[in-house]
């Protein structure tokens, strides 16, 4: 179930990161939005209204008096309301006409000193299909022959423009959060007292990896020149991809390779699947990776450099993130291992305290006993003898404490846990059946086991009924398992949160039963689970630990 939610969490991370770089290349492309219709017919018709046809691509045909020139053409099918048709001309009477209705009629010689060209803008009306012809007859030679027709529903580029910003603006914002995660990463472990040095050159490799494209491509427009210069030298590209190399170099973690090259195969994956899907449609993935070869043999590495770099920053962010997590993870954990320790050591100084406590009283009044005893013998009254030394062993043997095991730190467990069952009025029964050492750590056991009784404690001391309290324990190894089971009164009610977990029934009424995580966390350590089920008067918690061969926990 464990490994089922991590691959869950996996695919939809990946869904989400292709899902935000879809939505997002949609404002870095221009699309088709700015057909450029060619002439279907091109003739020069005369005054009787013959025609005779020419090649556009030879030129500007001469005329005779009368005659003008005439193109035609259909326009696209289904087009929507607010397209233009843009077009550049000068020097020329014009006439246009959209299925015989004139749409536009000018004479318009070109100036002395300017350009010898002018745009027209017509907006066109909703529909598609329509005949367009053009009837004109030039007044000099044209600057651009014949005129270059263009259907569009942006007649200012805005779209151009702003797709072109943001294709350098995406990658830079993408990278500047790379490069901010990278450093708060780095701070977080100078703060803590570890600094990962390794971590700089990836801020370096991001850090080029934002300035360096917008550099190139808009730079010119806001950056001075020894900026300019310098960010876009063209070995900035490389220098990052040697960053990110050093950095993957000076890592010798057999997990983090481990994770690497999990992350290469699912990158496969996703590139061979991205390439079947932009195959299919003729996408500029392919287009890409088809020029790809040729770019490379004319020396062009840039483009393959500047992906590659984006990958590889992108997978080691995740793969640091993932070993910060990590390290927190373990230093918890030996944090609560260390805690552990000390509430035994703390637990077996007070245990010692107690016993010589106990033991001085014990001194004192076997001084006080054994002048009784002597003052009995010399008086000769040897029933009354008799029965003082009776009655004196008989009071040893129910202060002796019981041994339950021949295993050092579970027969110590238990103890205290009789002493703790009995002054609260519970009958503490323990059925235990394990050798003198086991394949466990003491600081794992003691966990599980302490836990375990504490909440077991605690339950049965809440049953109101002093009678009805009870705790019985079973320990057992068998088929290579360590078996325990441990089941207890408890008054019928319990507190759980809104997804039915269980919650402590201590002083904090937000706080969730710690013990249960951490006797949990053991259980799966040793591939087992911690079961917990309960009716209105007994709850049971088992659960059946494999251990290891070696002698050693697996991890």
């Amino acid at each position: 179930m464990k490994k089922l939610t991590r691959l869950i969490c996996i695919s939809a991370f990946l869904a989400l990161c292709v899902g935000v770089f879809s939505f997002l290349r949609l404002f870095a492309e221009v699309g088709e939005s700015q057909p450029y219709p060619d002439w279907e017919t091109c003739a020069v018709v005369a005054a009787d209204g013959t025609e005779r046809p020419f090649d556009p691509l030879a030129g500007q045909p001469e005329l005779a008096e009368g005659e003008v020139i005439r193109l035609s053409l259909v326009l696209p099918e289904e087009r929507p309301m607010g397209y233009w048709l843009i077009f550049e001309v000068t020097g020329t009477e014009l006439s246009l006409r959209l299925d015989g209705v004139e749409l536009y009629r000018s004479s318009s010689p070109s100036l002395p000193g300017t350009a010898n060209l002018s745009q027209v803008q017509l907006t066109l009306p909703e529909g598609g299909g329509e005949s367009l012809v053009m009837e004109l007859r030039p007044m000099e030679m044209m600057g651009l022959f014949p005129p270059l027709l263009r259907l569009t529903d942006d007649p200012t580029n805005t779209r151009e423009t702003t797709s072109y910003g943001n294709y350098y603006a995406l990658p830079a914002g993408a990278a500047a959060l790379a490069l901010v995660l990278l450093w708060s990463l780095f701070l977080l472990g100078v703060s803590d007292g570890r600094p990962q040095w390794k971590l700089l050159l990836l801020v370096l490799a991001a850090a080029v990896m934002t300035a360096h494209p917008i550099a190139m491509g808009l730079g010119a427009y806001f950056l001075p020149e020894p900026w300019l210069s310098a960010l876009s030298w063209p070995g900035m590209a490389v220098l990052s991809t040697l960053a990110i190399a050093a950095y993957l170099v000076l890592h010798r973690d057999r997990a983090f390779w481990k994770a690497l090259g999990l992350a290469v195969l699912v990158s496969l994956g996703t590139l061979l699947v991205c390439t079947l899907a932009s195959w299919l449609r003729d996408g500029p993935l392919i287009r890409f990776l088809a020029g790809l070869p040729a770019q490379l043999q004319m020396g062009i590495y840039h483009d393959l450099l500047t992906w590659l770099n984006r990958w590889l920053v992108l997978i080691c962010i995740l793969l640091s993130v993932w070993d910060v997590v990590r390290s927190i993870v373990r230093t918890r954990s030996r944090a609560l291992a260390l805690e552990l320790k000390n509430n035994l050591v703390m637990e077996n100084y007070r245990a010692i305290e107690t016993k010589l406590r106990d033991s001085a009283a014990l001194r004192h009044e076997f001084s006080h006993r054994l002048a009784a005893l002597d003052a009995l013998y010399q008086e000769g009254d040897m029933e009354r003898l008799g029965r003082s030394l009776a009655e004196w062993r008989s009071q040893a043997a129910r202060s002796a404490r019981p041994r339950f095991t021949r295993h050092t730190a579970v027969n110590a467990i238990l103890q205290e846990a009789s002493a703790r069952a009995e002054a609260a009025g519970i009958r503490f029964e323990a059925d235990v059946s394990i050798p003198e050492t086991l394949p466990i750590p003491h600081e794992e056991l003691c966990s599980l086991l302490m836990n375990l009784l504490d909440n077991a404690l605690e339950g049965a001391a809440r049953v109101p009924d002093r009678a009805a309290r009870y705790l019985r324990l079973r320990l057992s190894v068998r088929g290579g398992f360590l078996a325990v089971c441990c089941e207890n009164a408890y008054p019928g009610t319990l507190r759980v949160d809104e997804k039915g977990r269980l919650l402590t029934t201590k002083e904090d009424p937000q706080a969730h039963g710690f013990g249960i995580s951490q006797m949990t966390a053991v259980a799966e350590r040793y591939h087992s689970i911690l079961d917990i089920s309960y009716t209105d008067t007994v709850f049971t918690v088992q659960t059946a630990l494999k251990l290891p061969e070696d002698g050693q926990a697996e991890s």
